[in-house]
């Protein structure tokens, strides 16, 4: 690809606002032998989680799970499986991968149960789903992406972009 033709492909790639996604953490479950996969592997539940946006309503009717794993030097990386309910009755299954830095500003937050501003943390994550519902089609005919940000210890933030 000529490197003209390049730069016109991604001058197509935009970012428009989907929903903001909340969400309320429990954990991490303290490990008696650790994970089969990795010792350092923390398992959090997603206690409650809602997605608002123009298109969607939803919140969680069961918690999710987040298989969260350490790499070192603060970051580590979420795996986490979430179901949702709308407003209108469908289901939608969440899933998301990403990178979390545990900076210096995140740690004090989480020490103090306060919040953080978006760039005090690298919190990005890239987000999937899953429904039958004719309604929510465009959730998986998409990609997502968002950026997250602390509200408290266990409060999180979530600014969802579709890719455009």
């Amino acid at each position: 690809m000529a490197r003209g033709a390049e730069k016109e492909t991604m001058s197509k790639l935009n970012l428009e606002f989907a929903f903001t996604y909340r969400l309320q953490v429990r954990g991490p479950l303290q490990s008696k032998d650790g994970s089969p996969v990795d010792e350092r592997r923390q398992y959090w539940e997603m206690a409650s989680a809602t997605l608002e946006g123009p298109r969607i309503h939803a919140s969680t009717p069961v918690s999710g799970i987040d298989w969260f794993t350490p790499i070192g030097n603060g970051y580590g990386r979420p795996h986490v499986r979430l179901p949702l309910h709308t407003d209108d009755g469908a289901l939608v299954l969440l899933e998301y991968n990403g990178v979390v830095h545990a900076t210096e500003q995140f740690n004090r937050a989480v020490a103090n149960d306060t919040s953080t501003d978006w760039d005090d943390q690298y919190m990005r994550m890239a987000l999937t789903f899953d429904t039958a519902s004719e309604r929510y089609a465009w959730l998986t005919q998409h990609l997502f992406i968002a950026r997250g940000r602390l509200l408290g210890a266990k409060d999180i933030e979530y600014e969802v972009f579709q890719l455009v």
